[in-house]
């Protein structure tokens, strides 16, 4: 199989005007488009990168349609956080709660096995924020996009356990 100077001058324009095409796509969607927030965002992002490749190397066959399929995904998601934001059914769909792991000296079993966490994450995510040892942290959360949250015993504004009501 040869590769002609056409087509790999049809490549490159392809590329960057596709490049050129999602920049603004997404430009205009906003910054959650991109935004590390939950399940449903990163899988929409992954989605948009396969579409992406898939409308750069099948540049003959998809070009328009892969133009169209990445809008559409963008709208989609536009759609769906809109309606998150404004119906708490749709909310708990798209969005997990964060979740208690470690309060007050105290492990949350249920939780950790639930959210699949073990101890030895919740100690790197302590070294992590600068703390040596679960005694000088208040809580640990994990948070809806996967984030761990580690809470000073001496932050001023320390957490109050009916905070976390709906989580334990």
């Amino acid at each position: 199989m040869t590769i002609s100077y056409t087509d790999v001058f049809k490549l490159i324009a392809i590329s960057v005007v596709s490049f050129i095409a999602i920049v603004f796509i997404l430009r205009a969607s906003g910054k959650r488009t991109l935004s590390k927030m939950n399940a449903f965002d990163f899988i929409v992002t992954v989605a948009l990168g396969s579409v992406l490749a898939t409308t750069i190397v099948n540049y003959k066959e998809s070009f328009w349609s892969g133009i169209l399929t990445f809008t559409m995904l963008v709208g989609l998601q536009y759609v769906f956080t809109w309606l998150s934001v404004h119906f708490k059914p749709v909310r708990a769909i798209l969005n997990s709660e964060p979740s208690l792991l470690f309060y007050d000296g105290v492990f949350k079993d249920e939780n950790l096995k639930k959210e699949r966490v073990n101890k030895v994450e919740l100690k790197q995510a302590i070294r992590k924020a600068g703390y040596v040892s679960f005694d000088e942290i208040s809580a640990i959360i994990l948070e809806s996009d996967g984030t761990l949250t580690v809470m000073d015993k001496s932050d001023k504004r320390r957490i109050q356990k009916e905070e976390f009501i709906f989580i334990d």
